[in-house]
């Protein structure tokens, strides 16, 4: 018996162990915010955005950065205090809420819950965060990034997406409002229903504009192999026409299908 209890005991303190640190790292921080503008500065790691029916901001993941050995007893005066105790600082003025990260290190990246009346305004340089996903969002979202993949999921409000480095993916169930998005190297990959009504604009100076979708196209400008500096655009009135579709794509190729 004494020795079973010697094989499973550094076994059920470990187990427990590891269940007590997943317990105090996977705090989430909440604040008080039914409609405003919640303004993202530079974040680490994977972003997960959804709007929901709520009237906070709800942030899950990340934990408080721990100090190197030589700085016990010291404080970092060289970025923002963790103010929410999972790596994060944030600041309310009136109905404006903004939060950034601390360090410049990749904490496991957050899940954010918005609610549905609240604006997002995003600006992230930093490469340590490489994939931002927002979903559901019926409020006016503006996001720049330089490194991180975009992901987009029945945004029905107004978007405007301009990503250095990374692909910006989008699917839209409709297009109600203006729609502008550019991926200088990434690229562009667009998926709207078939009926949609809509003003295109697509635009890549070296790459191609790809699509499954019956299109008739009102101007059209092909780069040409005696002139490399031009761009290849391209204008139509999709389903006689509606709100603005931007597509813009530099460096890489535009990919618009229909579902």
């Amino acid at each position: 018996m004494k020795k079973i209890l010697k094989q499973t005991l550094p076994v059920f303190l470990i187990i427990h162990c590891v269940v007590f640190i997943q317990t105090v790292q996977a705090q989430d921080f909440k604040v008080a915010l039914k409609s405003g503008t919640l303004e993202i500065g530079e974040i680490t790691g994977r972003i997960y955005l959804e709007a929901y029916n709520g009237a906070e901001i709800v942030i899950e993941g990340g934990h408080r950065p721990s100090l190197p050995e030589r700085a016990r007893g010291l404080k970092p005066i060289s970025g923002n205090q963790d103010n929410t105790n999972i790596g994060l600082h944030y600041k309310k003025d009136g109905d404006v809420v903004s939060i950034r990260a601390v360090r410049r290190r990749d904490y496991g990246g957050y899940r954010i819950k918005v609610p549905k009346d609240v604006k997002l305004i995003m600006e992230v340089a930093s490469s340590s965060c490489h994939f931002i996903s927002l979903k559901n969002f019926s409020s006016a979202v503006n996001v720049t990034t330089r490194h991180a993949k975009v992901e987009l999921e029945n945004m029905t409000g107004k978007v405007k997406v301009n990503a250095r480095h990374g692909l910006v993916k989008a699917n839209f169930e409709t297009v109600n409002d203006h729609v502008d998005i550019t991926a200088r190297h990434g690229g562009v990959d667009i998926t709207v229903p078939a009926s949609v009504k809509a003003d295109l604009y697509a635009s890549t100076r070296y790459g191609e504009i790809y699509t499954n979708m019956d299109i008739k196209v009102e101007s059209q400008n092909d780069g040409e192999l005696a002139s490399l500096s031009r761009s290849s655009e391209v204008s139509a009135k999709l389903n006689g026409g509606g709100k603005q579709l931007k597509l813009d794509a530099r460096h890489a190729n535009i990919y618009l299908r229909k579902k």
